[in-house]
């Protein structure tokens, strides 16, 4: 078959007139093994007329993504895309992704990175496009443990909350599952998805969002006890299970 991907670019909406790059460029944290982006929106199957508002609902879709389907997406910028690699993007089934995991833990095991070829350009708005992409790899979240190699790389540093700074943070549990998350004043965020079982603390999922990036990456960062000391002393609140 002919790679007929497709290059894209979604500017920044937020501050597409500004000298500052369209496209978030932070680096992954080093222990990752997949990165790239949640703002992605998977719709359940094709929603008839594209919604062109930001706010106009369409039907998200439950259904994992799998190998070789072709599947409808919304993407806000900044993102962009050469085509010529898929790019990685998180899914997460409709509920989580309208309410968060922390609303939905136990949906936090239905939850995966995806590679994605772009093959289409559907509709483009301010800020966001609708694309027809491929989908060229799923990697569950409850198989990165197994399948990665564990990683002592990088530090707890850019998940931690910042000392001396209000933020809000919420955690949530699920089967063997962890969620934690904290922002500040709705402008910055951090959260991550981590193991807690019998075998020990491991960072699975880490996401990092402000208002010009949504980035996410999946790898297998086993923590050391003193590490899980640290993360569990910023949470002391046990907050809802699921």
């Amino acid at each position: 078959m002919p790679d007929v991907s497709i290059a894209v670019s979604i500017p920044c909406p937020t501050c597409s007139g500004c000298a500052r790059s369209a496209w978030s460029e932070s680096p992954a944290p080093p222990w990752a093994a997949l990165a790239g982006t949640a703002r992605v929106e998977w719709a359940d199957g094709s929603p008839p007329g594209l919604p062109l508002g930001t706010s106009d609902p369409f039907r998200r879709s439950e259904s994992l993504p799998l190998l070789g389907e072709e599947r409808v997406v919304r993407i806000r910028g900044p993102f962009r895309t050469e085509g010529r690699v898929p790019f990685q993007a998180l899914f997460a089934p409709a509920l989580a992704a309208l309410n968060g995991l922390v609303e939905h833990p136990d949906l936090m095991r239905h939850s995966a990175m995806t590679a994605c070829t772009p093959l289409a350009v559907l509709a483009q708005g301010d800020g966001y496009a609708w694309l027809r992409v491929r989908v060229e790899e799923v990697t569950e979240l409850v198989g990165a443990a197994h399948r990665f190699p564990p990683s002592t790389a990088g530090s707890l540093e850019d998940l931690l909350p910042p000392p001396g700074i209000k933020v809000t943070s919420s955690q949530a549990t699920s089967g063997g599952l962890r969620y934690y998350d904290w922002s500040i004043q709705s402008d910055i965020g951090r959260w991550a998805v981590c193991t807690d079982d019998e075998h020990g603390t491991a960072i699975l999922l880490h996401g990092e969002w402000s208002s010009h990036q949504d980035d996410v990456a999946l790898g297998h960062r086993p923590l050391s006890p003193s590490e899980t000391a640290l993360l569990r002393a910023a949470w002391p609140d046990p907050g809802r299970s699921g």
